[in-house]
């Protein structure tokens, strides 16, 4: 039996290429919001950002993974229950985030949360009601006409913050930009398939088989969220507000391109491995390797560029409020690259119907985090705690490596000699811009 990879290399360069633009769009985005806005207003919504992914990781029963994975979810009957059963979850999730408001405000000493939270919150319940075809468009590897909705949609949700900014110097500016976008992703989510109708329906037995998928997503996600999220709970107790917002810009550009990763694998390698998941394992994992070592090469000299450059796009863009990022970047850019092999992983045996070995990533990755994370900032300082950030999702690989082997299907050779090139070509940017006097990326360490 012959694999195809051509909707590997056409979904990828799809993705890619309006991934790209759509975050070139948020860095003017978010360079041009800087000079308008405070950090600290971007401190509060990292706070308030972190909650809600909370609510809505901790209420995940898979139902976007069951779309894609189910061979019924073409029929109305499976995404109209699907679909039903987001509305439902997406209220629940609203209803949550209006019970926490008061304790978490208390604690974290901030009366503005008290209403920011509950009207941030309220994007998931558009979020709940946007069509099911966004998910539907991945299953038909319709990937062309995705990515094209979601650069219009990340356009017009920037010139809406931007507008708002200027307008508005708050963080209201940031919450109502935010629902502006969200509404219209929504409205215009149901022009994206016209043959998909959406309408309120249960059928027992579709309920029955998305919970039934979904358990092992519930868990990964719950344990997905505590091990991404932790230091955005964690910090801003022991780091000014400002601060908080300097790392937040920090840790969005750094996980650009395992962000592009994950997109990747949601949109393209986990429909594939799910569409190919009856092919021998041999031929199928010998139709992956080629492509995934070409990508792999392209990300890590892309990667290594970034670590020995980022601090100097911070320099020229970012005014002198947000200067702590030039040190922040350099150590969070090695961290994302453990991050992106890591999605690889896990897309893949998302794909093979494995996805218990990614809740056990995550748990590794928590606990890492739960432990190294307050010991590294009380003995060394935010640089500490930066550190064992960008070195936790080395933790989460580990399962997924073992799963993949049992599966037969690791790619962990590839891994390791790609690691090496990244550190190798990281050491070679960094020789060249040391030679033409412009010192390293690690220079500004706040090392005492």
């Amino acid at each position: 039996m012959t694999v195809s990879t051509k909707y590997l290399l056409t979904g990828s360069l799809w993705t890619i290429g309006a991934f790209g633009s759509g975050q070139a769009i948020r860095i003017i985005t978010s360079v041009i919001l800087a000079r308008l806005l405070a950090p600290e207003l971007f401190g509060i919504m990292l706070i308030v950002s972190s909650l809600r992914a909370g609510i809505e990781f901790l209420s995940d029963v898979g139902i976007f993974q069951s779309v894609i994975h189910n061979r019924n979810s073409n029929h109305p009957e499976f995404y109209n229950t699907a679909w039903t059963l987001g509305v439902v979850r997406s209220f629940m999730i609203w209803l949550i985030a209006l019970a926490i408001t008061a304790p978490v405000a208390t604690f974290y000493e901030s009366s503005v949360l008290i209403f920011v939270l509950p009207a941030t919150a309220f994007n998931v319940v558009l979020v709940g009601f946007t069509s099911i075809s966004r998910i539907l468009a991945r299953k038909r590897f319709q990937i062309a006409k995705l990515n094209l909705f979601d650069l219009v949609g990340s356009v017009i949700s920037s010139a809406f913050s931007i507008l708002l900014a200027w307008l508005s110097p708050t963080v209201w500016a940031l919450v109502f930009s935010g629902l502006i976008s969200s509404g219209l992703t929504m409205i215009g989510s149901y022009f994206l398939l016209p043959d998909v109708k959406q309408q309120f329906y249960l059928r027992k037995q579709f309920v029955w088989e998305i919970f039934h998928y979904g358990k092992w997503i519930f868990l990964a996600s719950t344990i997905f969220f505590l091990s991404t999220n932790f230091d955005r709970l964690y910090l801003p107790k022991v780091i000014p507000l400002d601060l908080l917002g300097v790392y937040g810009i920090a840790s969005s550009i750094s996980g650009l391109l395992s962000t592009l990763v994950m997109q990747l694998g949601q949109d393209v390698l986990f429909p594939f491995i799910t569409a190919h998941s009856h092919v021998p394992r041999p031929e199928l994992r010998a139709a992956v390797a080629v492509s995934r070592a070409k990508f792999l090469l392209v990300a890590a000299l892309c990667f290594s560029f970034f670590v020995a450059t980022a601090d100097l796009g911070v320099r020229v863009l970012y005014d002198a409020r947000y200067q702590a990022a030039t040190w922040m970047l350099p150590v969070l850019f090695v961290g994302s690259w453990f991050s992106m092999i890591a999605h690889l992983n896990e897309s893949k045996l998302l794909g093979l119907g494995a996805p218990f070995y990614n809740a056990f990533g995550n748990i590794f990755k928590f606990l890492f985090m739960l432990i190294g994370l307050p010991l590294s900032v009380q003995s060394y300082g935010l640089l500490g705690g930066i550190t064992v950030i960008a070195l936790a999702d080395l933790s989460r690989y580990i399962p997924s490596f073992f799963g993949l082997r049992r599966e037969q299907f690791s790619f962990g050779k590839q891994d390791v000699i790609f690691t090496l090139a990244v550190f190798f070509m990281t050491a070679l940017w960094e020789w060249l811009r040391n030679k033409v006097g412009l010192g390293t990326s690690f220079e500004s360490l706040p090392v005492a």
